[in-house]
């Protein structure tokens, strides 16, 4: 039976001479190297092993494919979504790799005989541009009366341009500014002389001139995103035609009007390609 520490310290206290029966319960109280301690001496090693796996169990778990499937990825990752997927390429800086379609699954770059039909299409579109061009010319050169008055008009303009000038510099010149008008012009505003109505018509034959201008009428531009357009066109009515250069369909967009020369294109999402815009002036 062992001895408490306390009692066999109080046997060696100074001044005190232990007896054989000390000593044999001093060191009886302690395991000697030699002896062998039992399992069930060890407090506490029962409840520990109660609460360990047992050989099977922990084999069983390491060959279990599907163990920690909701952390871990597996060698064929077959259990990664989409979003682990789209994250590992984000950590690997891998996002933007060029794909193909393949597999069931879309890809981000076309393949040779995706870029052949695309190119067929430009082809097909630039024929069709050829024959419109050809029938303008065609018509533009042609005597036929029936032709747009106001092309004719323009046409006449255009010609007669140094003639125009020089009516306006004999206009100015002159002393007509004396010779009143026998007709009424009151809708055209204050009008009574001869000088004031010369340079009306002129004017408004200037407007009219710029007005059907091809390049004051319409205005082209290629963007990748929302963006921030000068189009110089002085108007706030307009129409406006965006699509993409390589699917060729018409994209959707907002557009706000900063001011009558400028407007701010908007996408509800990044569009993947470059976006072709053509305003023209109503």
């Amino acid at each position: 039976m062992k001895v408490p520490l306390t009692t066999i310290f109080s046997w060696f206290e100074k001044g005190d001479i232990p007896t054989e029966y000390q000593f044999r319960q001093t060191f009886s109280s302690f395991r000697h190297l030699d002896d062998e301690i039992e399992m069930d001496d060890v407090k506490g090693l029962n409840e520990a092993f109660q609460k360990t796996l047992s050989n099977i169990a922990f084999t069983d778990h390491l060959e279990d494919e599907s163990a920690h499937n909701l952390v871990l990825a597996k060698l064929n990752a077959s259990n990664l979504t989409d979003v682990n997927v789209d994250e590992w390429r984000e950590k690997l800086k891998i996002k933007f790799t060029a794909t193909i379609d393949g597999g069931g699954e879309p890809g981000n770059v076309f393949t040779k005989e995706q870029i052949g039909e695309i190119v067929n299409i430009f082809q097909a579109k630039d024929d069709e541009m050829l024959e419109h061009i050809a029938i303008i010319n065609e018509l533009l050169t042609s005597d036929d009366v029936n032709l747009d008055e106001l092309q004719e008009i323009i046409d006449y303009i255009k010609e007669n341009r140094e003639q125009i000038e020089l009516l306006k510099e004999a206009v100015i010149n002159s002393s007509d500014d004396k010779i009143r008008l026998v007709g009424s012009y009151s809708n055209w505003g204050p009008v009574t002389y001869q000088n004031q109505f010369n340079d009306l018509v002129y004017d408004k034959i200037k407007t009219i001139e710029d007005d059907t201008s091809s390049e004051k009428n319409k205005y082209e531009e290629r963007i990748r995103g929302d963006s921030r357009i000068e189009h110089n066109l002085d108007t706030l009515s307009f129409v406006i035609d965006a699509y993409d250069t390589v699917t060729m369909f018409t994209i959707p967009l907002k557009v706000r009007r900063i001011d009558t020369n400028t407007i701010e294109v908007l996408f509800d999402s990044v569009p993947p390609n470059i976006i072709q815009l053509t305003i023209k002036k109503i």
